[in-house]
């Protein structure tokens, strides 16, 4: 079939990508999933497609450069910058420490995981980055956990549970925006579904807590302040209702700066170096997303086809329900393969959008399961960077934390059942 050979270079990435990380995990390297960067490995994939693309030098060219600038892919990378931005600026004047310590404060002593969940949760949603919300929050576990109030690997893994509760649903989330440009979704509307999904599996995860919930301890107290915390809170209003994610980033990153102005006079040249540097932050992912746009464009029509092929398959087999578990089934895939949810969101936002057009799913759907279930996989794959982080950290090992991170199969179990029970109402 002639889609087939339209992914060889798709194909080709993958196996570079997950070749060098068996490998490297063989030899017995640290972080060996992340010695080959995929900036590095998708290059030679370029190079296939170049070649097995039939046309002239002019039109190969034509065709990469139109995968590179196609509106969804730089829409995606203006809004990967203003979400490193935001980070940035928010991280430099105090805000992320100040909401850990505002949190904490009114944790109570003998629900220490619970506070922890709710913690990461919010700052990941603030934030946008599981990363920084574990590099953040899991030392405060750690220490935490040496304290007795719970068993460190149980600390590190609620934190990564909550870290991925934010990955999932923020608006300022690489896989949030990857995942609501690739299917043209409403984002009010993908958030609605998210949070209810969510909502719903955060609440059952916060009942496994306190069933395992350990000793009361006293917590050292730390100072914050309360309008340190109002750019994030701004951010989230003005998610939910409705504001376009370009406006509800400026407006925040305005706020933030005022902010800092404030507590911490905050220059104005301090602010221009924390944007760049956030920009920078986003460097490798908006690279990666401008490739992965330019190898589109040489595959031609693949994804299209495998798309069409996918949706012939439901309609002789299943119904929208089926095609809503293939798009979660693909995405689990690519980031077992991949162990990068945003990447993996990336290369199967396409087909994904043609199923869901060719069954009149609406593209909320669509990008809520690529979020959710990419976010559920990468929470718990061993040799993803999330889990490889926290034990870093904590000092265990990655395999004893990952039976541990309730929330990510909560959130899958709760989303099957979605998925199963719930009426779509089809987009005419």
């Amino acid at each position: 079939m002639s889609f087939l050979i339209g992914f060889l270079p798709i194909l080709f990435f993958i196996a570079l990508y997950v070749g060098s990380g068996i490998y490297f995990t063989i030899m017995g390297v640290d972080n060996s999933f992340y010695q080959l960067s995929p900036l590095t490995a998708i290059i030679p994939a370029i190079v296939l497609g170049w070649f097995l693309y039939k046309g002239k030098t002019e039109e190969r060219m034509h065709a990469f450069l139109d995968g590179v600038r196609h509106r969804d892919i730089i829409t995606m990378c203006i809004i990967f910058l203003l979400a490193g931005a935001f980070s940035e600026v928010t991280k430099s004047i105090g805000s992320v420490d100040s909401t850990v310590n505002m949190a904490l404060s009114f944790a109570p002593s003998n629900f220490l995981l619970i506070g922890l969940f709710l913690i990461s949760a919010f700052i990941s949603t603030a934030i946008g980055t599981s990363m920084g919300t574990i590099a953040t929050v899991a030392p405060i576990a750690v220490g935490l956990a040496a304290q007795g109030a719970f068993p460190t690997v149980l600390g590190v893994a609620t934190v990564i549970s909550g870290a991925m509760f934010g990955d999932n649903l923020s608006i300022v989330s690489d896989t949030t925006i990857a995942a609501v440009l690739s299917q043209e979704a409403n984002m009010k509307k993908k958030l609605k579904l998210n949070a209810k999904v969510a909502i719903i599996a955060s609440i059952l995860t916060i009942l496994v807590l306190i069933y395992n919930s350990g000793t009361s301890i006293e917590i050292d107290s730390h100072g914050y302040s309360v309008l340190l915390v109002f750019p994030y809170i701004i951010l989230i209003v003005l998610a939910g209702i409705g504001v376009n994610v370009f406006g509800a980033l400026s407006i925040s990153l305005v706020c933030a700066f005022i902010v800092g102005k404030i507590i911490n006079d905050y220059s104005i040249f301090q602010f221009s170096k924390d944007i760049v540097k956030g920009f920078s932050s986003m460097e490798e992912i908006m690279i990666l997303s401008l490739m992965v746009g330019g190898l589109s464009g040489l595959s031609g029509k693949a994804s299209s086809e495998l798309a069409v092929h996918l949706g012939e398959w439901v309609s002789k087999h299943g119904s929208v329900k089926m095609a809503q578990f293939i798009i979660a089934k693909m995405v689990s895939i690519f980031d077992i393969l991949l162990a990068n949810n945003t990447i993996a969101i990336i290369f199967t936002g396409e087909i994904a959008r043609n199923i869901a057009k060719k069954h009149h799913l609406p593209p909320h759907y669509s990008a809520v399961w690529l979020s959710t279930f990419s976010c559920v996989f990468q929470g718990i794959i061993p040799y993803g960077a999330q889990v490889l982080l926290a034990s870093s950290i904590a000092e265990v090992s990655p395999l004893s934390i990952i039976p541990q991170v309730y929330y990510c199969y909560i959130l899958a179990v709760v989303s099957i059942l979605y998925i199963s029970f719930a009426k779509v109402k089809k987009d005419i």
